[in-house]
């Protein structure tokens, strides 16, 4: 069956009700009076006057909140079936209450573990994933530099070396053609009948003579070795112009 109504508590708890809504009432006007009050002085002052109002807010928050509390317990009071009720739900939700809000304490404590293991993570795999580009990036440009480098380097070797064969070309060239040129005049080819051909005789000086010279003066080119020779041959006994008759 369900509990009977008692209609003097009833009333009763009508009659507090209203009091402390004429209460709540009486109170926001004298707090908008105040407000009204603080208004008119300087900034810093309603700077304060805020502050107050708040803490007087909170206050007044309070204050509701136990004399709605006490009247309650005041009516459930009156009747033992309602304070022994009281109890035991207080006392039942207080442990489910609890039992909840460690259940949830735990649950946000593992959530948030989990996102900072995922972005510490997250972010491991960018700064892996940035570095191995910048690497390729630098192996790359640095075998770029490199390939220029070593065709640079062997071009300029390429044409020092055609540069040096040409020159030691002209310079042969050009000393065998002086040389022949002075043999001819101290009587080559067209040596007189009874003459020893002198050109003959000068290369067979040549021949005998460059090995001994390259050993002596190494790294010199052909025309500098032959005219060398040429200078010795001048001064050669085996030189028929340096025969006394």
């Amino acid at each position: 069956m369900p509990p009977k109504v008692n209609s003097k508590a009833a009333a009763g708890r009508a009659r507090k009700a209203d009091a402390a809504a004429a209460k709540d009432a009486a109170a926001a006007r004298e707090r908008e009076a105040q407000e009204a009050a603080e208004w008119k002085k300087g900034s810093n002052a309603r700077g304060e006057s805020r502050a107050q109002q708040a803490a007087a807010k909170a206050d007044e928050q309070a204050r509701k909140r136990r004399e709605k509390q006490a009247l309650l317990e005041e009516e459930e009071s009156s009747t033992p079936s309602g304070a022994a009720a009281k109890g035991a739900v207080k006392k039942k939700g207080g442990k489910n209450n609890k039992k909840k809000n460690d259940l949830s304490l735990l649950e946000e404590t593992q959530l948030v573990s989990k996102a900072e293991k995922q972005l510490k993570a997250k972010r491991a795999a960018e700064k892996a994933k940035r570095l191995e580009e910048e690497k390729k990036k630098r192996s790359t440009t640095k075998q770029q530099q490199e390939d220029q480098l070593l065709a640079n380097t062997s071009s300029m070797v390429g044409n020092a070396m055609d540069g040096s064969l040409r020159q030691q070309n002209m310079d042969a060239e050009f000393t065998a053609s002086g040389l022949d040129a002075a043999l001819n005049v101290l009587g080559g080819e067209s040596a007189p009948s009874g003459k020893p051909n002198m050109k003959a005789l000068h290369m067979a000086f040549e021949e005998r003579m460059m090995p001994i010279v390259k050993e002596e003066f190494p790294n010199l080119r052909m025309g500098q070795y032959k005219d060398k020779i040429f200078q010795m041959w001048k001064k050669s006994p085996e030189n028929p112009n340096n025969q006394v008759e």
